[in-house]
């Protein structure tokens, strides 16, 4: 069926046989209006133009079909069996623009990219040519999730994430990571969207170090009261593993067993002993920690909760970058002797260049103003062949 004058777009939307099972990727430009009136329109137009073509690469290097561009965005669409390849083409769209990003090519650009899958009508795009359209609320939820969703963001429906192989997925920072399929996709959450009768539930697809999250006033609203509304635990329940990292002081050190306490700012005491502190050095009472909560070592009903992966402000370890910006600071991994890990913020100013993703390199605990962070240091002279670095490229 040719595209022209002759279709009959009442039959063609109400005939069930136009449906057809689809994954709808929407990508949009984020910050393009406020570019264009502080560049100018000129200077916009190359940005632009470079997007698209990011854009257009990934989605067809993945099996996937441009349906259209939409002003500053683009409409791309996935056989029913591919949702996992419209994931991946996702991520190396943002994983380029982070590139470009690196060698100033396009400016400080980002993108949100909404992912739906469902049933959609299929029919022919005006112009002929045997190109296609699409509509439907798969296509709505794409764009509304593109919408809401911050810079940088990948959000998926709960479909997209059924549908998908999740063994197939991976990004730059996640293998460096050894990062589980699981550990790809954020719990689900709960997204007001406009046009649909309720908050919509999506997932978060986590490419980069961490998510980016919700824009502006789109909140999880409904899992925010839901949990609201749940009755307090009659005790701290233990946190689960490889939570996100905690700050706290060394409450007390027994020097001689090695072990002690920390504690913390509204999340109680943990346990710790050398085998959970990075290089599986002692502590300093008074001095400030960073660890990753993990769950008591014994069933013990009183037994504390445990701080895995702890380095103390001052002390000095290695570890192995897992990301490497051009702007002048990094992400190095670091673990302790149980194999917990945790991810430490490295400022490395000017010397950036000189350290590539995979390096291990000697790291100081140091203190910013948004907590514990660390500073590349020169290698002590009694170096041990392991203190806290994650597998990687030596020096």
């Amino acid at each position: 069926m040719s595209a022209d004058a002759s279709i009959d777009h009442h039959n063609t939307f109400s005939n069930s046989s136009s449906q057809v099972e689809r994954t709808i990727l929407f990508a949009d430009l984020t910050g393009s209006t406020e570019m264009k009136h502080r560049m100018g329109y000129l200077a916009w137009l190359p940005i632009l133009g470079s997007f698209l073509d990011i854009t257009t690469e990934a989605v067809t290097g993945h099996g996937g079909t441009i349906v259209k561009y939409l002003g500053d965005g683009a409409l791309a669409v996935f056989e029913e069996d591919h949702a996992h390849q419209a994931i991946c083409a996702a991520i190396e769209i943002q994983e380029s623009l982070r590139n470009n990003d690196r060698r100033a090519a396009l400016g400080e650009t980002r993108a949100t990219i909404g992912i739906a899958t469902g049933k959609v009508i299929e029919y022919p795009a005006p112009g002929g040519g045997g190109a296609m359209d699409y509509v439907g609320s798969a296509v709505d939820l794409a764009a509304r999730f593109s919408s809401d969703a911050s810079p940088s963001a990948i959000w998926i429906d709960t479909d997209t994430y059924g549908a998908a192989n999740h063994h197939k997925v991976s990004s730059i920072i996640g293998r460096a990571n050894h990062r589980k399929a699981a550990d790809y996709f954020s719990r689900e959450e709960q997204a007001p969207a406009k046009g649909f009768p309720s908050g919509v539930p999506y997932r978060e697809v986590v490419w980069d170090q961490n998510p980016f999250g919700v824009k502006g006033a789109a909140v999880t609203e409904t899992i925010r009261k839901m949990e609201a509304a749940r009755p307090p635990s009659p005790r701290p329940q233990p946190p689960a593993p490889q939570s996100e990292p905690l700050e706290g002081t060394v409450n007390r050190w027994f020097g001689d067993s090695t072990k002690g306490f920390i504690s913390t700012v509204g999340h109680g005491d943990y346990y710790v002993d050398a085998r959970f502190v990075v290089g599986g050095q002692s502590l300093t009472e008074g001095a400030a920690v960073r660890f990753v909560p993990q769950p008591p070592v014994t069933p013990d009903p009183d037994a504390k909760p445990v701080a895995g992966c702890t380095v103390q402000e001052g002390h000095r370890f290695r570890g192995t970058f897992n990301n490497v910006l051009a702007s002048g600071f990094g992400f190095a991994d670091v673990r302790d002797q149980r194999g917990n890990q945790q991810s430490l913020f490295v400022y490395l100013g000017g010397n950036a260049a000189g350290h590539r993703i995979g390096d291990v390199v000697h790291l100081e605990a140091v203190r910013n103003r948004k907590g514990l962070s660390a500073r590349v240091v020169d290698a002590p002279a009694d170096e041990h062949p392991d203190e806290g670095a994650v597998d990687g490229r030596h020096p």
